[in-house]
Formats: structure tokens, C-alpha cells, sequence
């Protein structure tokens, strides 16, 4: 956090804490500033603090003392601050610099780029890379059976002069092998024979219109299938009420869209017509394949 007014000449401070990232786990003391590296940076880059009050001299070389009293890795330390350190210089040294005023705002052939435009475009693109970074590495720690070896590690064992043990070499049919059994594709599952099992047969929809239109000249579909609440049902009726069509047993008529659906009987003219002559034989099975459907 940002401390206003602290004054005096008190040098700078640095302590490394506990974290994934260094340019967070690093604590900054200044006269004007105590908290995050990074929470440093990003202040004077949103010009809330005064890059000239921040002694740049003094800061490396509290952090170098800093880091001669660390025992393990230091790189990521080492690589962080010269990061963000360079931006600090290149920031202050423009803070310092006096600036031309342009004569006009047309820019000339000669002129460049804005370098503090620049940097900011920069360090977007470092801090985008730097959070991917991260969630990669939390999305591979948290996987099953990946493992990886710390380069601290890998680094004392050499030191120590850890070899692998005397034994025959592995042959590369294992890696052959192993690599094969990942690119192997397990085929699909075979479908279920039936997706929504069938409660009610063709036939037995069928009768129910037959005797419905016996006591009615008209049936409508939706008052056969009033308070059916299985949605199989009412999708059997409908397809038996389409069987019957097919056979010339009824005639089903709809003037208007989502209008009632209704049905009567065929008429003898009618079936002549259609090439189905005499009377209709009700006791003929019905297709319960439902393959004429398909």
C-alpha cells in the first residue's frame, strides 16, 4: 500500500516472502511506498505515485543485498527485478528528460512511436503470457500422474554426483509401445436398442380412433388425447392416426397452423378413388416396426 508523508531518508527495504510469483512475494520499503513490487510498478505507471520520489540507486542495491542472503534458486528473483527495474529507469528517465512540444499535431515523417505507449502495449502482452503461464502450471500440477522435477533439484543431485544405476538400457520398443496406447481411439459405445421405451402399441391407438369416430363423424386429435400427460402416447396416436390415413380408413384435414387436427371416415368414392376397393379391413396388423415412419 501507498504510505504519503513518510518523509526523511530512510533507505530502501527488501524482503522476499512466500509466493509463486516474485514480483508479488517481494516487499518494497521507500520513504513514499511499502508493499509489492509489482503493486510498485503498477502505481507509477497509473501515475499515482511520483516516479522521481523512488531512488532507483538505492532500491538495487538494497535488493542486491537482498538476494545475496538467499540460500535457494535466485533466477526468478534476478530475472524479475531486471524487468521491472528497466521499466522503472526508462519511465524515470522520460519523467526527467525534458519533453518537445509539438508544433502541431500532425505527425512528422521522421517521428517515431510512442516509447511510453510502447512500454504499456509491452507489458500488457508480458502480463497476459505471465497469468497463461500460471494457470498452465496450476492446470499440469493438478493433473493425475504428471510429474516434473524442480530445477533446484535436478541441479544439487549433480552436484552430488548422483548417476543412474548400471543396468541395460531400455529398449525403444517400450516408448513405441507406450506412445501407441495413447493414440489408440476406443471406438463408441453401441446405442441403446431403444432410446424412450414404447408403453402403448400401434393397434391399440388405432382401435381407440376407430371407436371414437363409431359414435361421432369428426374426432378431433387433441380431445382424444386430453390429459395425456406421456409424451410416447401422444406420439403413438399421431402415428397411428397416420397409418390409418395411409390405409384409406380416414381422412384427416388441418386449416390452419397448430389448428385442431381433425379426422372422419373415408367415404366409398373415396377409396375407390385411391384404388382400395370394398370395405376396409380393420383386423389387418398393423406395422409395429414403425419402419415406414423412418
Amino acid at each position: 500500500m501507498v504510505v504519503p508523508g513518510l518523509g526523511g531518508a530512510t533507505p530502501p527495504a527488501i524482503a522476499f516472502g512466500e509466493g509463486r510469483r516474485p514480483e508479488a512475494a517481494t516487499h518494497v520499503t521507500l520513504p513514499a511506498f511499502d508493499g509489492p513490487l509489482a503493486l510498485l510498478l503498477a502505481l507509477i505507471e497509473a501515475r499515482q505515485l511520483d516516479v522521481l520520489t523512488v531512488p532507483l540507486g538505492s532500491l538495487a542495491g538494497a535488493y542486491l543485498e537482498a538476494l545475496a542472503a538467499l540460500e535457494d534458486d535466485r533466477m526468478g528473483n534476478v530475472s524479475t527485478f531486471v524487468a521491472i527495474a528497466s521499466q522503472l529507469i526508462l519511465i524515470k528517465s522520460r519523467a526527467l528528460l525534458p519533453r518537445r512540444i509539438p508544433e502541431s499535431a500532425v505527425a512528422l515523417d521522421d517521428e517515431g512511436p510512442d516509447p511510453e505507449a510502447e512500454l504499456r502495449a509491452r507489458l500488457i502482452l508480458y502480463r497476459a503470457f505471465r497469468d497463461a503461464g500460471t494457470r498452465l502450471l496450476d492446470e499440469a500440477q493438478a493433473r493425475v500422474g504428471l510429474f516434473h522435477r524442480e530445477a533446484t533439484t535436478a541441479k544439487t543431485a549433480g552436484l552430488a554426483g548422483a548417476r543412474p544405476p548400471a543396468a541395460a538400457p531400455l529398449s525403444t520398443q517400450l516408448l513405441i509401445d507406450a506412445l501407441d496406447g495413447l493414440a489408440r481411439v476406443a471406438p463408441p459405445p453401441p446405442p441403446p436398442p431403444e432410446t424412450i421405451r414404447r408403453t402403448v402399441l400401434l393397434t391399440d391407438r388405432a382401435q381407440l380412433i376407430r371407436h371414437a369416430l363409431r359414435g361421432a363423424d369428426v374426432v378431433v386429435l387433441q380431445d382424444l388425447l386430453a390429459g395425456v400427460k406421456d409424451r410416447v402416447v401422444v406420439a403413438v396416436t399421431f402415428l397411428a392416426m397416420l397409418e390409418l390415413m395411409k390405409r384409406r380408413e380416414i381422412v384427416v384435414e388441418q386449416a390452419e397452423p397448430w389448428g385442431p387436427i381433425m379426422a372422419r371416415r373415408t367415404t366409398a368414392e373415396e377409396r375407390a378413388a385411391a384404388g382400395v376397393p370394398g370395405a376396409i379391413d380393420e383386423e389387418a396388423p398393423l406395422d409395429e416396426s414403425l419402419e415406414s415412419f423412418a
